[in-house]
């Protein structure tokens, strides 16, 4: 990817952020690494601390999330300016032992990109939507 080319930088990062939000549910760890930067900070704005610093840390906490949800996940619009990727999703969860109701989240994401990684990742959605307990 030259570093001249908007064009193909823009279509690199929408592929990436495109690439996050319809399978974070089954990327495995090498991929995370190779998508995020090292110092990647990924944040759920609604909730309260909730901060994870690393593709590691990232993958880590989505990774117990689907242990105990099964995820279909949709990307409805997505756009993309420089080296920000705006992204409105549906996210639909069933709970693996049946024991919680299915939900559906809808989320609004950004992402920043340098060097054609991921440097932040920022999800904004309604709290109520949420049924995890």
């Amino acid at each position: 990817m030259a570093a001249g080319d908007d064009q193909s930088v823009i279509e690199h990062n929408l592929a990436a952020a495109r690439r996050v939000c319809e399978a974070w549910n089954v990327m495995d760890l090498d991929e995370f690494r190779r998508l995020f930067d090292p110092q990647v900070d990924y944040r759920n704005i609604p909730l309260p601390d909730d901060r994870h610093i690393g593709p590691d840390a990232v993958h880590s906490v989505l990774a117990a999330f689907r242990e105990r949800w099964d995820a279909t996940l949709r990307v409805d619009n997505i756009a993309a300016a420089g080296n920000v990727v705006l992204t409105e999703r549906t996210e639909s969860f069933k709970h693996r032992a049946g024991t919680k109701a299915p939900f559906e989240l809808p989320v609004m994401g950004a992402f920043e990109f340098r060097d054609g990684r991921i440097t932040a990742w920022r999800d904004y959605f309604e709290r109520s939507h949420l049924r995890l307990h």
